[in-house]
């Protein structure tokens, strides 16, 4: 990946996960699908009545639900959207007076997405297909902004961590779960494709990944929880739950 700019990094993300959304059940490096939601903590009894397609391409982190904290009426972004389950809970946390909104890199994604918010019966989300370093939002537009395993399939987190601060209302906050390395990787390991794709080759150090928040403007950052599971397979591989404010 070291000799890929990073249209070429993009591209390549944008198709491995428009495979994910079209093939599910296929041959990944790393874990897609409700068993693995499950194994990080989705409610069973929610997960059960919903559409399978909702849960089938899920390729999180982890689970940010229980960090997030969403009010009644509160304008959220799911960073990195996926088939959509992060998004669907947010939508049922923020309820009708609230707005939800989608996007994905990956315009597959993106229909799959819509397919499952209207199979599951979600009125308050807008969906859409973007780049999360150039984000099609005005200033200051969200209370919240979500995001699930995103920043290291991103070869430039600087570009998108200052839109993230950009999009976000002052005093509004970024939760997010995310791959960090206790300590850095060699150039070696991080040349590997099937790495970046497991949200590890593209991984920064933690005190690094809290280092750029703070040179992005976020203050009150804080690491809520760190955990290990199938998508830290590396040693050096930890997934941490993130909360900052603008």
């Amino acid at each position: 990946m070291l000799n890929l700019n990073p249209d070429e990094i993009k591209k390549l993300v944008k198709d491995k996960y428009s495979d994910v959304s079209k093939n599910p059940c296929g041959v990944f490096n790393f874990p897609v699908g409700k068993i693995f939601a499950l194994k990080v903590g989705y409610p069973k009894e929610v997960l059960d009545n919903l559409p399978p397609s909702l849960t089938e391409s899920f390729t999180g982190a982890n689970n940010p639900q229980p960090f997030v904290e969403l009010k009644e009426g509160e304008i959220v972004l799911d960073l990195g959207c996926g088939a959509g389950l992060d998004l669907y809970f947010y939508a049922k946390a923020v309820g009708e007076v609230g707005k939800v909104y989608g996007l994905d890199i990956s315009e597959d994604m993106v229909n799959k997405v819509k397919r499952n918010m209207e199979l599951s019966g979600i009125k308050n989300a807008e969906i859409s297909v973007g780049e999360s370093d150039n984000l099609p939002f005005n200033d200051d537009f969200f209370d919240v902004v979500a995001s699930n395993g995103i920043y290291n399939l991103s070869p430039d987190k600087d570009a998108v961590m200052r839109e993230v601060y950009r999009v976000l209302k002052p005093g509004g906050r970024t939760v997010f779960c995310e791959i960090v390395l206790k300590e850095p990787f060699s150039e070696d390991e991080r040349k590997n494709h099937s790495d970046w794709f497991r949200c590890i080759g593209g991984a920064l150090v933690e005190k690094d990944f809290l280092a750029l928040m703070e040179k992005m403007g976020f203050k009150d950052t804080e690491v809520i929880s760190k955990c290990r599971n199938a998508r830290t397979g590396h040693p050096l591989a930890i997934c941490a739950n993130i909360r900052a404010h603008k």
